[in-house]
């Protein structure tokens, strides 16, 4: 870990609590019937509202009048993203390319207004203030922890929506949609495990995570067909959880 993010104090933690905000706007208080229907009007400024008040209540800690106003305008760009997102799929589920296309316009969105604020103007917060000063919290803690969550946040539905773009859109059977949604499940499972060894430094421990599971899948792995849907689906699974480990290990 580099603790890059970690050292700017103050404005690390207003940079990781910006992402944190919008992992658990975009991935946990986004749901199924929204993310499908945000190419109509009325569930987008649904979405784009519960990411608004999911970035204010993340961006408690170090809310003032300004950064209040920061906040609204990244919530405005996340509407207009999205607008266009869901308008470039028509209701679809969005391919691996536009997905992260998507993501990364919200991102940059975020860096952007990140630099535009004084980083010391995130310190003389209410909450901040209450607590006894800048000097007083564990400024590099709570960056830390709000990376963590961000990534445990995303790869459950961002893994899985980068999961199913990677699949054969029609898989070696048809299968009820119990199992696609047991299927689901399982893969954030994985990935959470896996990024939990990979936090720890375990990495080692990941290959027992995808023997147990390819155990589990032995009879139907004799299907050639099926075999090279699991393997594809299971290797892009530990992949997303991999890039999100190195990535939050290069930041704190």
């Amino acid at each position: 870990m580099t603790g890059w993010l970690s050292a700017l104090g103050p404005a690390g933690t207003a940079l990781a609590l910006l992402l944190l905000g919008h992992a658990m706007g975009d991935f946990v208080f986004q749901t199924d019937r929204l993310a499908r229907t945000k190419h109509r009007l009325r569930p987008l400024l649904s979405h784009a509202a519960i990411v608004l008040l999911v970035h204010l209540a993340a961006f408690l800690p170090l809310l003032t009048g300004r950064t209040a106003q920061l906040v609204a305008v990244v919530g405005l760009f996340h509407l207009l993203i999205d607008g266009v997102s869901a308008r470039l799929r028509h209701g679809e589920a969005p391919s691996v390319g536009l997905f992260l296309g998507d993501q990364l316009a919200h991102l940059l969105v975020i860096v952007l207004a990140w630099f535009l604020i004084d980083p010391w103007a995130w310190a003389v917060s209410p909450a901040v203030t209450a607590l006894g000063g800048p000097e007083r919290l564990p400024w590099a803690a709570i960056t830390t922890g709000a990376l963590y969550l961000s990534a445990f946040a995303f790869a459950h539905e961002g893994g899985n929506a980068i999961v199913r773009g990677v699949l054969p859109a029609e898989g070696p059977e048809s299968k009820p949609e119990d199992d696609l949604e047991a299927g689901s499940l399982i893969g954030s499972l994985e990935r959470w495990i896996v990024l939990l060894l990979g936090f720890s430094g375990r990495w080692e421990a990941v290959a027992l995570v995808i023997g147990a599971k390819s155990i589990a899948r032995f009879e139907e792995l004799k299907q050639r067909a099926f075999a090279e849907y699991f393997l594809v689906g299971t290797l892009a699974s530990v992949l997303v959880a991999i890039v999100l480990v190195v990535l939050v290990s290069a930041l704190v």
